[in-house]
Order: structure tokens, then sequence, then C-alpha cells
């Protein structure tokens, strides 16, 4: 059972994204504005969302009054086939450009779709490319395709495209890859060069195209081969969903928040709050997916120029599926659709872009009186917001969770296709890589994520805390460590943006703390606040000075704080497409200036990812790998929130199977 929200008629809250008539409204105000003769495309449209303090107020957090707030579009046009690019403020209210700056030179915006459509259909028909693929065994160009990647020459809009074979229409096209690349240049619609991979510890001057198919559809392994063994699940709620959806605000188990999405964040919550008794308590202003990078570990060329920011290069919304009822979701589902600009500023339509439902999460708590044998068991629920992302090769499942003691995460489902490289005969992947299959190399890389955490933990001004736990320091005999076992936190509180630069740390068990100092727990003596972790914080290992590095410095801590501003989004810049590394765009260009993080309007930004050193059961299709973040209450209630909650029974579950639960 499903329901779809779309656009409402009612006035659009001053957080909803963009419509579709106010994207045509936008695009019809600049291309008056450009006039008839100039040649562009429009890169990007999404909602310029208001300055935080005026929607604090909006939204009654702060006692002051807000008269107005105008709806404003932000839109990146690129000039074809210059490739200058221009960012203009759209007043849709006063139906006005309100501010227009030129981009520096050098800085190229987020690539659309059709680019990608463009770039393939002109390399597939480059007469160079037509010979490397003779010389490679391959005269049949209709099964050639193009993966274009960010690559080439720094602060040009760039690509240095990765070729497979595809032997049939539904083919993994990753077991069959060529030996060169493609150097093509989006802005004047030309491949500007070929280059063919050197060999290493090869007698062979050229790797010939795998051609052994290696598949994982069901139609192709045979449903023959398919296991018999697995028995149905249903999953039920008779009784319809315990969330109410108002047009993009969502009511839960005590939570509320608000729902948008964007071409290149994706999901995004706004105005998350909890209802503690009769009072409602705000937790979080805004949280998204920021940025990400992929390094990958290859040193040689062509391969070291392999780094995907698959959120400021590529989009993460516009790379997101229609989600499909018992496939990407299970259960009773509400979905909402996301309506984006395509690079005529003409509205797209994503349906059933985001998914909300709920699940059983397992125990929730639980106690057994080993005296009287009473147990009283309450299994836990959490609400789940998704949307999946399929870039080129890799699919992501993103998921916001919410659960009924307080906690919220964000967990990435890793999965797809790895992308890959051709071996030749007597070529060895190891040590950057492993060979998954003859002649097929699977290279080393990492995944960070960068979450931007807009918090107002019980109101507009917080400060964040490291917490190391570690071991006494007194030694063993000393009066307050008699027998040697003491330990305890040690919290470090950020004064200022120059401080508030934390690594993970496993060694001293480190976590860190978003706080108001202003309110005290009456209890613990301690400011109220939650506690923040990682599920996954590797540390970054290309080395500083390497093009990755200095583009993708954000991600070279686990933690950044800074102070908010408005036009701080996106931690490796606005306009980041193959950003020159000397330019140091975003973080590193925010903190130049210290300013002081403790008890202000901050910002947190969390890296976690994965380093996935390939295995061979990665191939033909990678199962789940998963990593994420954790937000917990600490010292922010007065008890468990969530015992209220009611001890599970048959009914409530209908777990019919045994009648071992009470009320």
């Amino acid at each position: 059972m499903t329901q779809t929200t779309t656009a409402i008629s009612a006035p659009p809250h001053p957080l909803d994204s963009l419509s579709a008539d106010e994207i045509r409204r936008a695009a019809a105000i600049v291309r008056e504005a450009r006039g008839s003769k100039a040649t562009y495309m429009v890169s990007s449209m999404m909602l310029k969302e208001p300055r935080r303090d005026i929607m604090m107020s909006y939204l009654g957090w702060t006692p002051s009054k807000v008269a107005r707030i105008d709806r404003e579009a932000l839109v990146i046009l690129l000039d074809k086939p210059s490739g200058r690019v221009h960012e203009l403020t759209v007043n849709l209210t006063m139906g006005a450009i309100s501010r227009w700056d030129k981009v520096p030179e050098g800085q190229q915006p987020t690539i659309q779709t059709e680019e990608f459509f463009e770039a393939e259909k002109a390399i597939v028909n480059d007469p160079r490319v037509i010979e490397q693929c003779r010389l490679s065994g391959v005269t049949d160009m209709t099964k050639v395709h193009a993966d274009p990647w960010g690559g080439g020459h720094k602060g040009r809009r760039l690509s240095l495209a990765i070729l497979y074979l595809k032997t049939s229409p539904d083919d993994n096209l990753y077991a069959h890859p060529f030996d060169f690349n493609v150097l093509y240049d989006f802005s004047q619609k030309k491949v500007l060069d070929v280059i063919v991979a050197k060999r290493r510890n090869s007698k062979y001057a050229r790797a010939r195209v795998p051609l052994e198919n290696h598949q994982y559809l069901p139609e192709q392994i045979g449903y023959e081969r398919l296991r018999k063994d697995i028995k149905p699940i249903h999953i039920t709620q008779p009784e319809g969903v315990s969330f109410t959806v108002h047009g993009h605000e969502v009511d839960w188990q005590k939570w509320r928040f608000r729902v948008s999405f964007n071409y290149r964040e994706g999901l995004v919550l706004h105005n998350i709050s909890y209802a503690d008794g009769n009072k409602r308590r705000p937790i979080l202003y805004r949280i998204a997916l920021s940025e990400m990078v992929v390094p990958y570990g290859n040193p040689y060329e062509p391969y070291n120029e392999k780094m995907a920011f698959d959120v400021g290069e590529y989009g993460m919304g516009m790379m997101s599926n229609s989600l499909e009822l018992g496939c990407d979701c299970v259960g009773q589902i509400h979905y909402m659709d996301a309506t984006l600009c395509n690079g005529q500023g003409e509205p797209i339509l994503i349906p059933n872009a985001i998914c909300i439902h709920e699940e059983d999460a397992g125990l929730l708590l639980k106690h057994t009186d080993f005296r009287t044998g009473r147990a009283h068991a309450v299994r836990s629920r959490r609400l789940v917001l998704s949307h999946i992302v399929t870039a080129a090769n890799y699919d992501y499942g993103l998921y916001y969770y919410f659960y009924q003691d307080g906690t919220i995460q964000y967990e990435v489902k890793a999965t797809g296709e790895l992308n890959t490289h051709v071996l030749a005969k007597d070529e060895k992947a190891a040590p950057y890589g492993t060979s998954v299959v003859p002649g097929v190399d699977g290279q080393h890389h990492q995944h960070f994520f960068c979450m931007r955490i807009d918090p107002m933990v019980d109101g507009p001004f917080n400060s964040v805390a490291e917490v190391d736990v570690v071991a006494s320091d007194l030694p063993v005999g000393h009066k307050d460590n008699a027998v040697g076992n003491a330990f305890y936190p040690v919290p470090r509180v950020f004064d200022n943006t120059t401080d508030a630069m934390s690594v993970a740390n496993g060694e001293r068990n480190r976590f860190w703390r978003i706080l108001n100092e202003n309110c005290e727990h009456p209890w613990a003596k301690e400011p109220v606040g939650f506690r923040l972790t990682g599920q996954g914080t590797p540390s970054f290992l290309p080395k500083p000075g390497s093009v990755v590095y200095e583009r993708a410095r954000f991600a070279t801590k686990t933690l950044w704080v800074t102070r908010y501003d408005p036009d701080q989004i996106f931690p490796a810049g606005m306009n980041c497409y193959r950003s020159n590394p000397d330019d140091h765009l975003g973080i590193p260009q925010w903190l130049k200036e210290t300013k002081n993080v403790r008890n202000k309007d901050i910002v947190c930004w969390f890296n976690f990812g994965l380093t996935h050193v390939v295995r061979v059961e990665d191939f033909p299709i990678m199962p789940v790998e998963t990593c994420g973040i954790t937000l917990k209450p600490e010292n922010f209630f007065m008890g468990n929130p969530a015992v209220d909650v009611p001890g599970s029974n048959k009914h409530s579950t209908q777990s019919a199977y045994a009648p071992c639960c009470r009320l």
C-alpha cells in the first residue's frame, strides 16, 4: 500500500523545494535578462533557503517576528561554448534577479545528466576512439559505452572517460573494460585526446578487452539456479502507519521535521524537534549529506586521476532513483516525488524519489528480574526516510532513521558495481587492486561522506566537546586508583575554529557532544546535549600535496566546527567540478579567519566512510557495505524517553508462534 506526496496547492512553506511552476518562472526571468542571443545551459536550480536567524523566528524558536519571507531560487548558468559560469539569485516573490555574480574562472559547476549522454555519443563516434576500439578487436561501436569521470586539466570542464564493451543490452559492461581513456571537453563538445594506459610489469604493450561475461541478473544466471528455500515474510500494518504527513512536514512518535529535496544533496531534513512532555524541544535546524569524495589508490596514469566528488560534481539529487514498492522499500509506504531542473530550465519529475515507512528494529529495551522471573521486553520501531542514488557504477542507499528513544541515525548502504580496469594476461592487480576475474582489475579506493549538521539543541546557540575516555594517570596503589581499574571521560569544549578540528581516535575511545551550555541538566549537572559518533571513520590515505588531498581537505578531519554562514553549504566549494587544488575551495577558505564557536550558531561537518580493499566477492555486483553516524541524547531527557512505549505482545507484533510476551 502506498501514498504519494507531490505538489500541494497551499502557499509553499519557506523551506519547501522549488515547485515546477517556480522553476518555470525563474527560468523565464533569467531568459528575459540574458536576451535572445545568449547561449547557455542551466547547470542547476534550487531553493535559496532563507537565513537561519530569520527562519528561527518564523518557526517560533526565537521571540522576534518576521514580516515576510521571499521565495528565492539559486540559479547556476554555464555559457556555451566559453564555459563562463554565472551565479544568480532570482527573487520569485518580486519577479526579478536580486543578485548576479560571475564565478571566478577555473571554477566549474555540477555536470548535468544530459551532458553525460552528449559526451558518450561524441566519444563513441570519434574516429580516434573508433580506431582504438578496432585495435582492441571491437568494431561494433553500438556496443561501446563511456563513463565520463571528471579528469584532465584542473579548472576546466573536462572528462577522462573510461570505456567498456557491452555484449548485450543488459550485459554487465564492467566485465569488459578497454585499455584506454578518452579526454573529452564538455564545453567544446569534442574529444581532445585518447590516452592508452601503459602496462606495468607485463611483456604486452596492450591489454585486450576481456570477453567472458559475468552476469548477476536472474534471467542471465538462470532461474533454475536461484535459491528455492527462501520462504515469504509478510509485512503488514492492518491499522495503518503511525506517522502523519502534512505537505512536507512529518510527525512520528514525538518527532517532527520537514523534508526537502534538491539536485545536489538530495534528501534534506529541517527543523527536527522532539515532544518532551508538553514541551517541544528543538534539536537540529538542518541536516544533509553535503559532499562526498572517492579517492582511488592506483598511482599510475591515467588511473591516478580517478576521484569522484559525487555530491558536488554530479549531484546526488539528479542521480536519484524512482523507488519501487517491495524492492527498494517494504511495507506500507508513503512516497514523495522530487521536482528538479534540466539544462533548458524546464522542470523534471522524479516520481517516488523519497520513501517514508516504519519498520521493526529489534529490541528497544528488556530486563528479566532473575528473582521473580518477570520479563519486560519492548520492541523498537524506527521511522525510515530514504532515497537511492546511482552514480554510474556505484549505487548508494541513503537512510535517515528516527528511534523512539530520541536517537537519530544516518546510514549509507554502498552497493552496485566496481569501476574496473583491464589487465594484460601476465599483469597483476596487486598491490593497488584485486583481480576479480581474469583480466579485470578492481582498484582499491575509499569513500568519504560529509554530513553538514546544523544544530539547535534546546536553542540557537550550541557548543561542541571532544570527549576521550581514558585510563587514570594515577599508578596502581594510589589512594584514588588502588587496584588500577579507574577510567573516566575527559571532555574538551572547542573554543574556536582552530581548536575545532578533530580526528577519530579508537585508542582514546573518542566521541563528541553537541551541547547547549545555557541549559544545565538538573541531575547530571552538565549541559544538555547529543552524543555524536561515527560508524566507520577511516583516515584519509592520499598524502598532503596530492591533487585529491588538496581538493578534498574537508575529508582530512573527522569533525570540523564552523560558525553558521548562509553561503557555506558545500565543504569542497560551490563550484568544485575538477577544481584547482591550489584554490582550496570550501572549508580551507572558510577557516582562514579564526572564529569563536563556543555558545554560538555553529555548523558541524562530520566525515565517515569506508576503505574498500576490493574482494573477489565484490564482483559481478557488490553486496551492501554500511557506514554512518549516530546522534544520541546525552543528559537531555529526565530519563529514558522510551519507557512509555508499550511492551511487546503477540497482537502488536503479529507473532502468533509463541505466547511469550505479556502486557
